[in-house]
């Protein structure tokens, strides 16, 4: 039996959670901003890691109210460093570039002078507090506001 995998062609009258079990694949159903994928299970076992565990969430917290002074560093480095950090998607790194960017941004806020992060930065910023948020709201049962606001108070620890 052939399953063919393209848009539209999943058999008539079988869901895809049936095709799915049918063809050992694992459907994760919601991984961010609505988007859902298909996996081998096997490939999902050894590639994929598990939400944030309470130990984690600890030490996601520890990062965010750590006393921290970004590196200098030029922007082209820092850029790949975070470029890094975000595609790997692991919450300590991701914890880092939002305590990182938070620093920066109030850092040039009390100059008082109206400087800002600069729109990549910001961007970048933005995105790892939207997959930091994204995960602790699910590995916690939170909602996207509450876990952004717990993210906000561990900032505000550390200034």
């Amino acid at each position: 039996m052939r399953h063919a995998f393209a848009s539209g062609m999943i058999a008539r009258g079988i869901s895809s959670t049936a095709l799915a079990a049918l063809m050992g694949t694992s459907r994760a159903r919601e991984l961010a901003d609505g988007l859902s994928v298909t996996l081998p299970v096997e490939f999902a076992r050894t590639q994929l890691r598990p939400l944030l565990n309470q130990t984690d969430l600890q030490r996601v917290r520890e990062t965010l109210r750590e006393e921290h002074t970004p590196t200098d560093a030029v922007w082209l480095k820092r850029r790949k460093e975070t470029q890094v950090k975000l595609a790997g998607g692991d919450p300590l790194g991701l914890a880092e570039v939002v305590r990182d960017g938070a620093f920066r941004q109030r850092k040039l806020l009390a100059k008082g002078n109206g400087s800002q992060l600069s729109s990549a930065e910001k961007d970048m910023y933005k995105r790892a507090r939207r997959l930091l948020s994204t995960e602790i709201s699910r590995a916690n049962g939170l909602e996207p506001s509450a876990a952004e606001a717990w993210i906000d108070k561990q900032l505000g620890a550390a200034s």
